[in-house]
């Protein structure tokens, strides 16, 4: 009797540890939840960025040096990609700060979190440097 009781009440632990990550929605629709934010804009991050690198090389190295003078449509695709970095980048470091602040996750989770957040920044000022970002 005493094994059945544990049973549930260790499960009913775990259901609740699961309540409290699970992502949730105001009455508006929207996330409340920013460690999931932070995340999804961690791994939008790294995705834009390594996307930018690939289409523009694969661009650059098929069309040659006169695609950046003529900017065809994908060379036009490309080159919005840097604002999404700047976006992604912002948002990741808001929340690397929110999570050592507010104690979100592991300890090697925020780590990693903020060295996505070092090195989207350090891109970040590459793509501006490198003349990318212009206004």
């Amino acid at each position: 009797m005493t094994d059945q009781h544990v049973t549930h009440q260790q499960t009913d632990q775990l259901q609740e540890s699961d309540d409290a990550n699970r992502v949730t929605r105001d009455d508006t629709g929207k996330f409340t939840r920013l460690p999931w934010l932070a995340r999804t804009a961690a791994i939008g991050l790294s995705g834009v960025s390594l996307g930018f690198v690939l289409l523009f090389s694969f661009i650059v190295g098929m069309g040659g040096n006169l695609t950046l003078i003529t900017r065809p449509l994908a060379m036009q695709i490309a080159l919005t990609l840097p604002y999404l970095v700047v976006l992604f980048t912002l948002v990741t470091t808001v929340g690397a700060a929110l999570a050592w602040r507010n104690g979100y996750w592991s300890l090697s989770a925020r780590a990693h979190q903020t060295l996505l957040a070092l090195l989207g920044l350090v891109f970040s000022w590459l793509l501006s440097n490198l003349g990318f970002l212009t206004v």
